[in-house]
């Protein structure tokens, strides 16, 4: 055995590693440089005996197991979505607090806190995933650096839960999409109103981004090399033109390319001071056109196929002249259930119908742009009971740099 930062390291035995397999703990070498992050897949039989020959990790019993992981939790009483959801976005603002400070908060509270949001996403997307995916298309009132990390979380969620990942590698990797943009929350507000092209200087800071945000995760105490390493490389794209490393192919951990995939997705759909938001047709449209090249092929048509052709919150032109908002998938990507809210008069419905999409009376004929939009309580839509929180959103912008 070895010493490393105060942990015992021991040889790799055979039968703990197998091809193909995420590997339960990190391998270093014997001068401690991590080989293989936790969570890593043993991609051939030369690198497992490689492994085996030269690899050492923390024995077993310092290994957290899987009954005292954090779990998805479990609702038992009727609830709404969409508080919660709310919720979940102040929550995960206090979270951005702790890990800003300069002081880091005690050992393993920012992980507790973030993993607090990620089981209870996880148990909202078990209660209704298609709810889920409407407050993550309909919210609004919350600032961009609240918004577009908790978009990415859900849809990473789906993806991994789809996959059926297990949930030591869950954890960290929708950890990963709450936070790996942190270290632009000083300049999102900044960038979201710009509307001159990027300065050489603000570039630099961009492309710096995930390495920045992996530091300030650390520095707050994160320890887990897969939600690190996730953050580092979740610009990267198959091709080499990402960034910060210039990563290819198989050196980019496949919960990095979700992570690349939602996060494009989220920007695209959002809407800009300089730009309407893209219609959700065209935005996935534009995944697909990049599938294989930026994007990874597989994940890409899964993600595309998770959402199907209208995800849940995008608001839809009917043939028989109704405007409606889409409230469920089904097993037709082209044909959602979805809730009309204005009849073919330009009169609004006292309450919402539901249209079954497959009918050609009823079927989808286009989506809205903005002017067709009317805001409307999406609890109604989903016909759950409106929980509203009592208290009042008052989010913190940090001072522009």
């Amino acid at each position: 055995m070895m010493q490393l930062r105060g942990f015992e390291l021991t040889g790799i035995a055979p039968e703990e590693l197998q091809v193909g397999q995420p590997i339960p703990w990190a391998v270093y070498d014997e001068f401690g440089k991590l080989l293989l992050a936790k969570g890593a897949r043993v991609r051939s039989q030369h690198q497992r005996d490689v492994l085996v020959q030269v690899g050492l990790h923390v024995p077993t019993q310092r290994h957290q197991t899987t009954h005292q992981l954090p779990q998805p939790v479990r609702f038992n009483r009727r609830i709404n979505p969409f508080a919660e959801f709310d919720e979940l976005c102040m929550k995960l603002q206090e979270a951005f607090k702790l890990i800003e400070q300069e002081v880091p908060p005690r050992a393993g509270l920012v992980e507790k806190r973030i993993y607090e949001i990620v089981t209870t996403l996880q148990g909202l997307s078990h209660y209704d995933a298609d709810a889920l995916l409407g407050a993550v298309h309909l919210s609004d009132q919350f600032p961009y650096h609240l918004h577009h990390p908790m978009q990415m979380a859900v849809l990473t969620e789906l993806i991994l839960k789809r996959l059926r990942v297990e949930q030591e590698i869950q954890l960290p990797a929708i950890g990963a999409a709450l936070t790996c943009n942190i270290a632009m929350n000083h300049y999102q507000q900044q960038l979201h109103l710009q509307r001159q092209p990027l300065s050489s200087k603000q570039r630099r800071v961009i492309n710096k981004h995930p390495l920045q945000s992996a530091r300030m995760l650390a520095h707050s105490g994160v320890d887990s090399e897969l939600w690190l390493e996730l953050v580092r490389q979740h610009h990267e794209k198959l091709d080499g033109t990402g960034y910060p490393l210039g990563l290819k192919g198989d050196d980019i951990r496949r919960e990095a390319r979700i992570l690349a995939l939602a996060d494009v997705y989220s920007a695209m759909v959002t809407a800009r001071p300089y730009r309407p938001p893209i219609q959700h047709k065209d935005s996935l449209r534009e995944l697909f056109i990049k599938r294989g090249e930026s994007f990874d092929e597989k994940l890409t048509l899964l993600f595309l196929n998770e959402l199907g052709l209208y995800p849940p919150g995008v608001y839809v032109r009917l043939n028989n002249g109704e405007r409606a908002v889409v409230v469920g998938r089904t097993t037709d990507p082209k044909a959602p259930v979805v809730a009309s809210i204005k009849k073919a008069d330009g009169n609004f419905f006292i309450s919402p119908r539901r249209r079954n999409t497959g009918a050609e009376n009823f079927a989808i004929c286009s989506t809205c742009g903005l002017s067709d939009r009317h805001p409307i309580n999406p609890a109604m839509l989903w016909g759950v009971e409106v929980i509203r929180l009592a208290q009042s959103f008052n989010f913190e912008m940090p001072d522009l740099i």
